[in-house]
């Protein structure tokens, strides 16, 4: 999976489509939580080295023992993928409440096909994300990483 992750040249091998951009407040959120995460972990905007080793360690599943991977029926589309939403919340906070760290992975994503393939996975599911869990070490910089939070009439909306 590293090995592909690496070569950017080729596009990604979704079974979901990846947003075809980010705009407005996405972007802007987006953008503070990835340039303050690096920032973080020591590495400066403009070291295109360090920010992709930095990306790979999505591939490496950041250090963490253990990777659940989500799949969802083929036949469900996008509302399978709904509902794995909601169990990778689910086992996030339930992960949570034992001391277990976790980090739901999107850009495992990014190649579906491979992980199909590497994980014998059925073909007739669909692979929605990664979720990677373990015992947090604390002193890695990255942990202490908060973002800016918005308050709720940001976040909801009613009509």
């Amino acid at each position: 999976m590293l090995a592909a992750a690496r070569e950017r040249k080729k596009p990604f091998d979704t079974d979901f489509p990846y947003p075809e951009r980010y705009t407005g407040v996405y972007l802007e959120r987006r953008r503070e939580v990835g340039y303050g995460l690096y920032k973080a972990v020591g590495v400066a905007r403009d070291d295109h080295a360090a920010r992709e080793r930095q990306r790979l360690e999505n591939f490496r599943f950041f250090g963490a023992p253990h990777v659940a991977l989500i799949t969802v029926p083929a036949e469900q589309g996008v509302y399978g993928a709904l509902d794995a939403g909601g169990f990778v919340t689910a086992f996030m906070l339930a992960a949570q409440t034992h001391g277990v760290a976790s980090i739901a992975q999107a850009a495992l994503a990014q190649h579906s096909t491979m992980i199909r393939t590497r994980f014998r996975v059925a073909k007739d599911r669909k692979f929605v994300c990664g979720v990677s869990f373990g015992y947090a070490d604390l002193a890695h910089p990255a942990n202490a990483f908060r973002a800016r939070r918005e308050p709720p009439e940001n976040i909801f909306r009613f009509a």
